[in-house]
């Protein structure tokens, strides 16, 4: 009786959501933050340009709470600074503290 057990088992593993690798996690951080901060920009998305240097983040049950370091250039000011968001465990939500 061991065997149909362990056939359940075969048919309901390539049904599991693969959890993407720690390595990978700071990367889809960034990409998502820039990506929101680009939307955000709106119609001088063209002149200012955001650059994700760095991200610490915490991993909870429903997202990532995260604080970035964002170098931000236009053509009148370079400056660097911090700010701090919540992102989805997908990757598809972010939403600014500050």
């Amino acid at each position: 009786m061991k065997w149909p057990k362990y056939l359940l088992l075969l048919l309901l593993l390539p049904g599991c959501e693969r959890k993407p690798r720690p390595i990978d996690v700071p990367q889809k951080l960034k990409t998502a933050m820039a990506e929101f901060l680009k939307k955000k920009a709106g119609p001088d998305s063209t002149r200012t340009q955001f650059n994700v240097e760095e991200v610490v983040y915490f991993e909870d049950k429903d997202f990532f709470d995260c604080e970035f370091k964002v170098r931000m250039r236009t053509n009148e000011k370079d400056t660097t600074g911090e700010m701090a968001a919540t992102i989805s465990k997908d990757f598809s939500q972010v939403t600014r503290k500050w």
